[in-house]
């Protein structure tokens, strides 16, 4: 991408070969996973995006190509998927030993692309940060997205009553597919929070999130990771996202104690120290792939010279679950 910009500003062009450093993989790519983050990364408004021009891309499948000094596998040949944070979109990417992870042979390239990012934020928010309980209520907002498709499917295994919150009748209908108790437009979210939830995994914030907050029980926990009120289908929406942040109203610290309450945001693209044990937890996620007890839901698969029209289709909101890119 030579600048920020809506989707039509990234181009396909050649570029070297990139070499692996120490501690560092190469990957070549045969499926890249697509992330809201990567449109936000595109936009010039996500944490520690580079300066154009650069490569964007944040999640690959493939296998691993060459090894760096000081790294002593997989071997050149093995399946993995692996988490760049930048420079995935592309034939050959170089990234750290530590966001490599080995593939069991079951699993394919599309589906390995479409699982290390979405299954692990939602693990993340559901157990780590929200520490979802068997019986509790919880509400899923963006619920037919990749991340919301995985929530809900790993809320509902582990033995919680799930609310999906979805734009489109096709989409409260595909979470309700994969295990979702009830469903809810944005239109009937207050409403359908009646009776209140112990958890929110929301996506979207804006005006949700005081609509959320207020419904939460006692010891209820809200888990924010992402701000997508703010970005339209084309482009960053300033102004509606200052009003949309104004709308979400004010969260004093002694009022939380109060109620009894917990607000927490994160982005695992931030704490990398979080490493080894999200390898120790993504393999607890590979045993519930094999088993069946989750799947990915793939909306589109997009080939890799057609990669603008991935992006506008997940910035339009036009998918459900993952788009993958396959080269």
């Amino acid at each position: 991408m030579p600048k920020y910009g809506p989707p039509g500003i990234l181009r396909l062009q050649e570029l070297p070969d990139p070499r692996p450093g120490p501690g560092e993989v190469l990957v070549r790519v045969r499926a890249i996973g697509l992330n809201f983050a990567d449109c936000a990364a595109r936009l010039g408004v996500y944490p520690r995006v580079p300066k154009p021009p650069f490569v964007p891309g944040m999640e690959v499948s493939g296998e691993v190509a060459a090894l760096g000094d000081g790294v002593d596998g997989p071997p050149i040949g093995t399946p993995v998927a692996a988490v760049p944070i930048f420079g995935g979109h592309a034939e050959l990417v170089v990234v750290k030993a530590q966001s490599l992870r080995t593939m069991a042979g079951s699993i394919d390239f599309v589906t390995a692309a479409a699982v290390a990012v979405t299954s692990l934020t939602a693990d993340h928010a559901l157990f780590a940060v929200g520490r979802l309980r068997a019986g509790e209520r919880i509400a899923v907002t963006a619920a037919a997205g990749g991340v919301g498709t995985m929530a809900v499917q790993m809320a509902a295994a582990a033995g919680a009553r799930v609310l999906a919150v979805a734009s489109t009748r096709a989409k409260r209908e595909l979470a309700r597919a994969l295990g979702a108790h009830e469903t809810a437009g944005y239109d009937g979210y207050r409403e359908a929070l009646a009776g209140g939830v112990d958890v929110v995994i929301d996506a979207v914030g804006g005006s949700l999130f005081r609509t959320g907050w207020k419904a939460l029980n006692p010891d209820g926990r809200y888990v924010l990771y992402g701000f997508a009120a703010a970005v339209g289908p084309a482009r960053v929406r300033y102004l509606h996202g200052a009003v949309e942040l104004l709308r979400m109203g004010l969260v004093a610290p002694t009022a939380m104690v109060q109620s009894t309450k917990t607000l927490a945001g994160f982005n695992l693209s931030l704490v990398p120290q979080l490493a080894g044990e999200l390898q120790s937890r993504f393999a607890r996620i590979e045993e519930m792939l094999a088993s069946g007890a989750v799947r990915p839901v793939v909306g589109a698969i997009v080939p890799f010279d057609r990669l603008p029209e991935a992006h506008a289709l997940l910035q339009g909101r036009g998918s459900t679950g993952k788009v993958v890119v396959q080269l």
